[in-house]
């Protein structure tokens, strides 16, 4: 029913501002151009929202409760560890180009240089099993009842 009220105003003042212009006053005109743009505003409201202006309630008969629940994190279940690997040896084919050395030409040649291994330190995420899943492998019992715990079949 609103909306028709206020169709049908747009309509009226629309049609009562749409009648031959002339010179006149300044006055009229500036009231000419807000009662436009009142108009605008309400079509715009009434289209593009579908109800007209919001109404602001009376202090206290209504209150709306925002509650704002954050997202839920789910830490991973593991831990970091340190872990010594090894890095093997490595050989690596390089070419000398000829060169003097002590007054005497030598000749290009390749030569092998050897890299020894070593050990480096990482940092390795260890994932950690639910109880659930290492129950239901087959054949694993309960941790106290394993062999390396000193329970033996007879």
């Amino acid at each position: 029913m609103k909306r028709w009220a206020i169709i049908g105003l747009v309509v009226v003042v629309f049609l009562s501002l749409s009648s031959v212009s002339f010179a006149g006053d300044r006055q009229r005109g500036r009231w000419e151009g807000a009662a436009i743009g009142l108009g605008a505003v309400t079509l715009y409201n009434l289209f593009h929202h579908g109800f007209p202006l919001p109404i602001i309630p009376p202090h206290g008969t209504y209150e709306r409760h925002i509650y704002y629940h954050p997202p839920v994190f789910h830490e991973p279940s593991g831990h970091w560890e340190i872990r010594r690997e090894w890095v093997p040896e490595r050989q690596e084919r390089v070419w000398i180009p000829g060169h003097y050395e002590n007054g005497f030409w030598v000749k290009g040649h390749y030569e092998v240089r050897v890299y020894p291994g070593y050990y480096v330190e990482r940092k390795v995420w260890v994932e950690d099993e639910p109880p659930y899943e290492r129950s239901s492998q087959l054949g694993a019992g309960p941790p106290a009842w394993t062999p390396a715990h000193g329970y033996q079949d007879k």
